[in-house]
């Protein structure tokens, strides 16, 4: 993914706030070390789309570096699928959807 200035700047701040462990700004001009997909659904888009998941944990919501972000332990959006946590943090133009991480783990 290419990033603005802005995005970056932002990125860098989520990224020494998770330890480096999610994000590095430093490599490759900045790389996700996770799953990541960009999307421009709402952080209330995400949350009322969980209620019709087949399984879901309840939601932790919180802010990290600033950004607010939901997250769920346990999530499995259809049946078949296999269950695992899933973040999404809201960088303000974007919201960055991270599968298989707790961010509240994090705080």
């Amino acid at each position: 993914m290419t990033y603005s200035d802005d995005m970056l700047k932002k990125l860098a701040a989520f990224a020494a706030a998770t330890n480096n462990e999610l994000f590095d700004p430093d490599y490759n001009g900045g790389e996700w070390l996770v799953d990541a997909i960009e999307t421009h659904e709402t952080l209330e888009q995400f949350e009322q789309s969980s209620k019709g998941w087949a399984t879901v944990s309840p939601m932790k919501t919180g802010h990290i570096a600033g950004m607010p972000y939901r997250a769920w332990p346990v999530a499995q959006a259809m049946k078949g699928q296999p269950r695992q946590a899933i973040s999404v943090v809201d960088f303000g133009d974007v919201r960055i959807a991270l599968p298989g991480t707790n961010l509240s783990m994090f705080i």
